[in-house]
């Protein structure tokens, strides 16, 4: 009993001795244990240092390892901005200018036309004696039928007459005259829906024909046409109209714009002629009819 009391007092006193025991480095490089706290000039020795207790951590109170860094945010991709063609565009850096209000929109060939007739109508009414009154009538039934292109385009024709009276266009004051009035009356008339296309026309036509209806059939027609089948017709017979008219087989046309078409017409012997058709006042009327033979069209 004695002996093992004796043993654990010498290991009680082995532990406080262990426990109080320091480490110093010494200035030459040895290891020295003291039982003392190292001298100051030892403790500034590079590895000095106090030999103390290791004490354990828990686990959970160690430390986490830091939290990855949240990712950025994607960067918002740059789209493209659709501007309104209405809307000029401006150069970088420069100021916005103010947009225009009465902006020019060039009017197409057939309003260029009206402009054209207009403007030549109001010089020869202001500049030419006599021609207010004599005008008059036609003057009222062109503007009522164009009314619509003269109020668009206000601006350019006041313009246009007010140049040709400085010399700088032309309108001539030769031009004031009656047969000039009889040339433009037609333009003044409502068109007549029955002649809006070329088929339409042709339609009325070959039924004037086949019924010897003289009259519809001169009015489909215009220039050398007209004059030449104006004489033609006082000489046939009702008989010879429908044997002119059942004769036709095909009608063609090969090329054409807004104003003039062309083509090709061939009767039950597949012989060609010529034909030509052109818009007047919006409507549709045959200018030629039997010019040069052409090649043959294809039998149907």
């Amino acid at each position: 009993m004695k002996a093992a009391l004796g043993a654990l007092v010498l290991l009680a006193v082995t532990q406080v001795a262990e426990a109080e025991m320091y480490r110093c480095h010494q200035p030459d490089g040895a290891i020295t244990f003291r039982q003392d706290p190292c001298p100051l000039a030892e403790m500034s020795a590079p590895e000095a240092t106090v030999r103390v207790p290791a004490v354990r951590v828990p686990v959970a109170a160690q430390a986490a390892p830091p939290a990855a860094a949240p990712a950025p945010a994607p960067k918002p991709v740059d789209r493209p901005v659709s501007v309104p063609s209405t809307v000029n565009p401006v150069a970088p850096g420069a100021a916005p200018s103010a947009i225009d209000d009465d902006v020019y929109v060039k009017p197409t060939k057939r309003k260029r036309d009206v402009l054209e007739i207009a403007a030549q109508f109001e010089r020869c009414r202001a500049d030419a004696p006599g021609f207010a009154e004599t005008s008059a009538t036609v003057y009222a039934a062109w503007t009522r039928r164009h009314a619509a292109v003269l109020a668009e385009y206000d601006k350019q024709l006041a313009a246009k007459v007010r140049a040709s009276r400085r010399g700088e266009t032309t309108l001539p004051l030769r031009l004031c005259t009656d047969d000039w009035l009889r040339a433009i009356e037609p333009l003044t008339r409502v068109p007549d829906p029955r002649f809006s296309t070329v088929e339409k026309t042709w339609q009325i036509f070959m039924g004037a024909l086949m019924t010897g209806d003289r009259a519809a059939a001169l009015n489909c027609l215009g220039g050398k046409a007209e004059a030449r089948w104006r004489q033609r017709t006082e000489s046939m017979s009702d008989d010879d109209l429908r044997r002119v008219g059942a004769s036709i087989r095909a009608l063609k046309v090969q090329w054409g714009d807004d104003y003039e078409k062309e083509g090709l017409v061939a009767d039950t012997g597949n012989r060609v002629i010529g034909i030509a058709f052109r818009n007047i006042n919006e409507e549709w009327k045959i200018t030629e009819l039997g010019g040069a033979p052409a090649a043959a069209l294809p039998a149907q």
